[in-house]
């Protein structure tokens, strides 16, 4: 859901329509299993305080992009350093390198505040992909058996 803790188990989401369902959803999870769980909105009376919780919103995004591309790095790097080249390995990381890219469709739903680092991210993921693709055109084409 992309919550942030605010104090022990305060937990804040935007309020829209779908935060609100999924908060109420999680609640009725928790008392189904015999917790106690209350949703409630709230406002705050300072714009300081406002701003100060939409920056610990983007610093969480921040952190879960920065991830997502630490792992395209590292996927990239392993196909340029494969030596000798192994196609099927190559695959593989390709196939990590989209899951990678559905991380991202899966992050801009909890990144409420529009984090600047989403469209880094989405670059360095298309861009290792670009790579990785280019590299599997230029490998031979074997005959079959």
């Amino acid at each position: 859901m992309g919550a942030v803790v605010l104090h022990d188990a305060v937990w804040l989401l935007p309020a829209d329509p779908t935060t609100r369902e999924a908060f109420e959803w999680l609640a009725e999870e928790i008392e189904q299993q015999g917790g106690t769980a209350f949703t409630w909105e709230g406002l705050s009376s300072d714009a300081a305080q406002a701003q100060a919780i939409v920056r610990r919103f983007q610093a969480q995004a921040d952190a879960r992009y920065a991830e997502i591309v630490d792992s395209a790095s590292e996927l990239s790097r392993l196909a340029v350093r494969m030596r000798p080249v192994n196609e099927p390995r190559l695959h593989q990381i390709r196939r990590r390198l989209v899951g990678l890219d559905r991380a991202i469709r899966l992050e801009r739903r909890r990144d409420y505040f529009r984090s600047p680092a989403r469209i880094a991210t989405e670059q360095a993921v298309g861009d290792a992909l670009a790579e990785l693709d280019r590299r599997l055109e230029r490998q031979p084409v074997r005959a079959a058996r």
